[in-house]
């Protein structure tokens, strides 16, 4: 099981389909949108930058989380350019 810095990476086994949807769901909460407008979004957002959603998914989860990004730094670079101005709101 591959680790950084304490934090499981997203090769170890998480669930795809789980990870979608809270990336979907983190969305739909910041933006009020729906699930299927937030799955769009994120369809999009990783097309445009040439990455597999999934990746995207998965960094928009962790900012989401406040844990640390991974080694993945393209999509953690993609997830903040498109939602962090969102989810630095969001913080107390």
């Amino acid at each position: 099981m591959a680790v950084l810095h304490g934090f499981l990476t997203e090769h170890d086994g998480y669930d795809d389909g789980k990870v979608q949807q809270c990336a979907e769901g983190v969305l739909v909460g910041l933006k009020r949108c729906t699930v299927d407008a937030a799955s769009g979004e994120i369809d999009k957002v990783s097309a445009r930058h040439h990455l597999d959603s999934r990746r995207v998914a998965h960094a928009l989860v962790r900012l989401a989380q406040g844990v640390e990004p991974e080694a993945d730094s393209n999509a953690t670079a993609v997830a903040r350019y498109e939602w962090g101005a969102l989810l630095a709101g969001r913080r107390s």
